[in-house]
């Protein structure tokens, strides 16, 4: 088909991202991925109607580098289901790290340049607008990299002189949910920033609290904010240690004679759980998240 595309259309088409004058292009994706555009001098609207039934448009104000930057922006963005291969993708996981810029000056191909050379993941990076986006990483299922978020903030925003925040979300298994635990991750993004003002880095464990207070949460969004909670929730050896360590104040000593183990099971158990969850119950915002969620989940299922 590309062939037969170069023949009718010669010198008006070209597979060349580089070229100068890229805006003077109509762009397409064809079945196998490939980019090509066609000077928008050489289309009538019916010749791009007509390519638009065998061939995929691309959005000429997003930065797409590949196919699956455009997939994943026309399900996450658009809602769009028919673009995402399930099957091809179902042994994978995926955490959405959304970030909100001050600024509108910022470079599109610089940011994601310099997020793809400071994550491991080689993530997919889509812009919603000028102003946020979200940084897609897909891993496979178990696989855990350890990432200085504190660092990735200094780094950009000394870098590129703007003012980042982001909200590393839950780690989700790749089914057609997940637009929907995306759009649950953007609303506590948004209720975090408007509340917690100085913060750059934002997770569950300061969303969750917040949605507790705001009031008019329903069942299926409390079910999401405490989804984490699924993880432990058939252990309940490990869920009755946890809520017995906050019974008992977070003292170790004092949990582990209730619990009569050896507070090193104890301690065991704790990092069980937070290498599970994600949460660390150590820290006071994730030992108030954790409980919270504890008591929500008792209220919801027993």
């Amino acid at each position: 088909m590309l062939e037969q595309l170069k023949a009718h259309y010669k010198e008006a088409l070209t597979t060349d991202q580089s070229i100068s004058n890229p805006n003077d292009y109509e762009w397409f994706y064809t079945n196998s991925g490939e980019q090509l555009g066609i000077l928008k001098s050489h289309l009538t609207e019916q010749e791009k109607q007509l390519l638009s039934i065998f061939l995929t448009p691309i959005p000429q104000n997003q930065p797409f580098t590949n196919k699956r930057e455009f997939m994943w922006y026309h399900f996450l963005i658009r809602g769009d289901t028919k673009q995402i291969d399930w099957q091809q993708n179902h042994a994978f996981c995926c955490r959405f790290i959304q970030f909100h810029l001050k600024q509108t000056t910022v470079h599109k191909e610089d940011f994601n340049e310099a997020v793809k050379e400071l994550l491991p993941s080689n993530p997919i990076i889509i812009w919603e607008n000028d102003h946020q986006g979200v940084i897609i990483e897909e891993k496979k299922e178990g696989e855990r990299e350890i990432v200085s978020f504190a660092e990735f903030i200094d780094t950009l925003s000394s870098d590129l002189y703007i003012n980042l925040r982001i909200f590393i979300g839950q780690v989700y298994p790749f089914t057609e949910t997940l637009r929907e635990y995306y759009m649950f991750e953007k609303e506590y993004f948004q209720l975090a920033m408007t509340h917690i003002s100085k913060q750059t880095i934002l997770t569950m464990e300061d969303a969750v609290p917040l949605l507790f207070i705001k009031g008019g949460i329903n069942n299926k969004e409390l079910q999401h904010a405490i989804r984490f909670i699924d993880s432990i929730k058939d252990d309940a050896e490990l869920f009755d240690t946890i809520k017995t360590f906050f019974e008992c104040s977070l003292n170790v000593s004092l949990a582990a004679k209730k619990l009569y183990i050896h507070r090193n099971s104890l301690q065991y158990r704790i990092e069980k759980f937070s290498e599970r969850t994600g949460i660390d119950i150590k820290h006071f915002k994730g030992a108030v998240t954790t409980y919270l969620a504890m008591l929500a989940y008792e209220h919801l299922y027993k």
